[in-house]
């Protein structure tokens, strides 16, 4: 075979292949995040009522254990060095946000201003 015959061919071989898709992100989103932090006295089975310190550190437990998103982490950080009050009213802006209806967490903490999240 001659050396010319070949280049035509190793030239379609180094061609561009086909693009590579880029994949779902996988694990949870920050909406889902969100909705989590949200409804944490629910899913957590928590009494709102209850000690406040106690509610704000088992609410603070089991957000830390099930939010696994970056940023849902980071908003529960930030949330965390501010008093009650300003919890309720950053959370129920970012609930908004992430197209939430309503944020059961925010209101108890707008309403009560006890019960925070601890860090």
């Amino acid at each position: 075979m001659r050396p010319c015959r070949l280049f035509p061919v190793l030239l379609l071989a180094c061609g561009p292949g086909p693009e590579a898709k880029t994949p779902a992100p996988a694990g949870q989103t920050f909406p889902e995040a969100v909705a989590m932090i949200c409804d944490v006295d629910r899913r957590a089975g928590l009494d709102a009522e209850g000690d406040p310190i106690s509610v704000g550190q088992m609410r603070s437990a089991w957000i830390a254990e099930h939010v696994t998103n970056p940023d849902g982490i980071e908003l529960r950080t930030m949330l965390s060095v501010k008093g009650a009050a300003e919890q309720g009213a950053m959370l129920r802006e970012e609930a908004q946000r992430a197209g939430l209806a309503r944020c059961a967490l925010a209101e108890s903490l707008a309403e009560d201003g006890t019960g925070g999240l601890s860090p």
